[in-house]
């Protein structure tokens, strides 16, 4: 891999600095774990924050991550991709400073709204980009930076929130929204923007940066000049572009493997993380229990993006989904014997610590990063879009409903019956990935398009 990409470090640099936006968006999901505790305690704010409250604030994250994700795509199209990450990063911005300072329970609804906003935006742009400027020989491995830096994002805020107090955690993670926006000012515009627009002199220019100086960058933009111009020769509504086969297929593609993303559960993990292990009866303290897990899961998220571009998407999802699902339902049968049969729950003490260290390695190894992956690279100019925005803004709202959902599913089901739910989904997502989804690696995006036509 290392060979493959030493003479490629322009592009990687800027696909870095367009994905610290990813390290931003880990920050707010991290955020809801340690401040749950610090509502509860009340050491949070000057006023009272129900219980009810605190859930509420953590889960209107989801509402407005929606908002954001369903036009990204579109304003991205128009403005371009760098002015639309900023745009983001502004809601980011007064998102965080509603939090940090908050008069009552209404502003940090608001707050997290907005936070959402910009995020579930940047979901949208920053895969789209950097599926758009990377080599297909690397695009795996710079996709996977997206997902990286979203769980070096949440350990972040993990471990900083076990010693700081609430004021310092916002600050300390707002801090990295100005980094962002510094990084976007310096990266060249997607050159398919450019050639979309017309604007081939800058697209020349944007090329000639992102390459190696060895690079022949006029073949390169001569080929994606011609993938431009050939979906461009008709003016397509979004009816007719959805009459197209190969885009309901990609479409259905890119929100099957969002939908199975989350529904995996994982997010009902992230949010709760502290509280399963309490449950559990754990003699491990939750706050270490989380940062090791949090630790886990940024070395796993680099050793996906390792071995994407050599396994490829295909395998590693159908894989790791199955083991996903073989940990949730051992975490099933630990919560079921620690009902029914407690000296059985004895002797298994260690497991839910070992099941969730492996269910959230195999998600960051394929589940987790392999999705905005092939979001970049699985749909054309004419549905990139809405195709993109419609997978992130199903991504978002399951993000909603899974952790809306976690604990009215531990009142009426129980943590058994929770994780045999997750774990059932586990082997669908496997069984979709097998029948529905194409290998992508090593190929350009004009070759991905014209293996979805002869489908």
């Amino acid at each position: 891999m290392f060979s493959v990409v030493s003479d490629k470090i322009p592009q990687i640099v800027f696909a870095l600095l367009a994905s610290l936006g990813a390290f931003v968006i880990g920050t707010v999901l991290g955020w809801s774990s340690p401040t749950l505790t610090m509502f509860e305690n009340g050491t949070a704010v000057s006023f009272e924050v129900s219980a009810m409250a605190a859930a509420t604030a953590c889960s209107l994250f989801g509402v407005g991550a929606v908002i954001g994700a369903v036009p990204a795509g579109a304003v991205s199209s128009v403005f371009g991709r760098r002015v639309s990450l900023i745009v983001s990063e502004a809601h980011v911005v007064f998102g965080w400073l509603m939090i940090a300072f908050p008069k009552a329970a209404r502003m940090l609804y608001v707050g997290r709204i907005l936070q959402g906003v910009g995020c579930g935006a940047m979901c949208t742009i920053i895969p789209m980009y950097i599926g758009e400027i990377a080599e297909p020989e690397i695009r795996g491995f710079l996709g996977g930076l997206y997902q990286l830096f979203v769980v070096s994002g949440i350990l972040y805020s993990y471990v900083l929130g076990n010693f700081l107090n609430y004021t310092q955690l916002n600050l300390a993670c707002g801090l990295w929204m100005a980094v962002h926006i510094l990084g976007v000012l310096y990266i060249p515009e997607s050159p398919y923007f450019l050639i979309q627009e017309n604007r081939r002199v800058d697209a020349e220019e944007a090329i000639a940066r992102i390459r190696d100086p060895s690079h022949n960058c006029k073949t390169e933009l001569d080929e994606i000049q011609k993938f431009v111009e050939e979906e461009q020769k008709n003016s397509y509504t979004a009816r007719e572009v959805l009459e197209r086969d190969v885009n309901r297929r990609a479409l259905t593609i890119g929100i099957g493997c969002m939908f199975f993303q989350q529904m995996t559960g994982i997010n009902a993990i992230i949010f709760y993380m502290k509280h399963v292990f309490e449950i559990s009866g754990s003699d491990i303290s939750p706050e270490v229990c989380t940062t090791v897990v949090g630790t886990i899961q940024v070395a796993m998220t680099f050793v996906s993006m390792m071995i994407t571009d050599k396994f490829g998407r295909r395998s590693l999802m159908v894989y790791t989904m199955t083991l996903m699902g073989i940990c949730l339902l051992a975490l099933s049968y630990y919560f079921f014997s620690k009902k029914y049969n407690p000296h059985v729950a004895e002797t298994l003490d260690w497991l839910p610590l070992v099941a969730i260290v492996v269910y959230i390695s195999m998600f960051s190894i394929g589940c987790g990063p392999i999705p905005y992956i092939i979001i970049g690279e699985i749909f054309s100019s004419e549905l990139k879009s809405m195709g993109t925005g419609m997978s992130i803004a199903t991504n978002w709202i399951l993000v909603w409903l899974v952790t809306c959902l976690a604990e009215p599913m531990d009142k009426f089901i129980g943590p058994s019956g929770t994780f045999f739910v997750y774990s059932g989904f586990c082997f669908m997502g496997m069984l979709f990935v097998v029948n529905c989804v194409p290998e992508t690696k090593n190929r350009s995006l004009a070759v991905i398009q014209s293996d979805l036509e002869k489908k």
